[in-house]
This record gives structure tokens, C-alpha cells and sequence, in this order.
């Protein structure tokens, strides 16, 4: 029975492994103080633009669709010690999603990730651009059907929230 379980769990703790680098990965690196390393630093953020359309374009189902209702919240929370709606001279952060991919369900479940990029520009803010690369995995519960637009939805949601908990940290804010 022993031998069984840590077979069983071999692929699940490959697949977090794989997470743990991936993410490791787009982190980039840190700043070690705690002083402003750019102005980017001392930006606020006036208005979020996300932009999914080359993901509509390679994707037939609603992926894009969830994915442009979910990122603008997820970021605005992500963001939310930088926000300024409104300001006149708040800056403009665009997100370019280019592909969102649920990964196949196995035994020890799925790997999601998606790619973008974003810009903060205007305002006070130095025009920066960034790319990440975000990774998440997702574990089945016994309720979940693989392919049922609620279960898909919520995965959207999850690597959505991912991208946009990095973000910040990649624009060195």
C-alpha cells in the first residue's frame, strides 16, 4: 500500500515541481531594498486595459471571452495599492494576453498557463513594458467535468488571478 500511494503521488509532486520552476522563472529578478528602483514605483494607475483579441483569434470556445472578464478585476486587486481611477495624471497599464492554454486532465491533473504582456505608460510612470510567462496547476475535485464550461471558467479565473498576482512584482512596483 505504501509503495502504491508514493507512485500515485509521483506525478502530482513532478507537476508541482514544474509549477515551482515555472513561476521561480518569470519572477525575474527582485529588488533587494525597499527603495524605488524606477519610477515606475511611483506611478498610479488611472485606467487598466485588457486586450484579448489574439487570443480570440487562435481560440474557438470562450476562453478569450473569460478570460477579458476576469483579468480586469484580478488586476485591479493585484494593482490596488498603485490605483488611481480617474486621475488626470494616473498612468495607463495595457495587458496583452496572447495565449491562455487549459492544460489536459490526467491523473494528476493539469498544468495551466498564460503568456501576455503589459505596458505602464503616462502619467508620472516611465514607459514599461514586461512579459510573464504564468503557470498554475489544477487538481480535479470529484464534482468537475473536464470539459463543463463552469469548470473551464474556473480555471480561467485561477491562471487569470496567477498572471495578475505577478504582474506588480515584474513591473518592479
Amino acid at each position: 500500500m505504501f509503495a502504491y500511494s508514493l507512485t500515485r503521488r509521483a506525478p502530482r509532486v513532478a507537476a508541482y515541481a514544474l509549477v515551482a520552476s515555472a513561476l521561480a522563472a518569470c519572477s525575474g529578478a527582485q529588488p533587494t531594498s525597499g527603495a524605488p528602483q524606477d519610477a515606475a514605483h511611483a506611478a498610479k494607475i488611472a485606467v487598466i486595459k485588457v486586450d484579448t483579441s489574439a487570443l480570440a483569434a487562435l481560440s474557438a470556445d470562450q476562453t478569450a471571452t473569460w478570460a477579458q472578464s476576469a483579468l480586469p478585476g484580478q488586476l485591479a486587486r493585484a494593482f490596488a495599492p498603485y490605483m488611481a481611477p480617474g486621475d488626470p495624471d494616473g498612468a495607463t497599464l495595457s495587458v496583452r494576453i496572447s495565449s491562455l492554454v487549459l492544460g489536459a486532465v490526467g491523473p494528476a491533473g493539469a498544468i495551466d498557463s498564460v503568456s501576455g504582456a503589459a505596458t505602464l505608460s503616462g502619467g508620472t510612470a516611465v514607459a514599461t513594458t514586461v512579459t510573464l510567462d504564468t503557470a498554475v496547476p489544477y487538481l480535479p475535485t470529484p464534482t468537475d467535468q473536464p470539459s463543463w464550461p463552469p469548470t473551464l471558467e474556473r480555471r480561467v479565473d485561477a491562471v487569470s488571478q496567477a498572471f495578475a498576482g505577478w504582474l506588480p512584482r515584474k513591473l518592479n512596483l
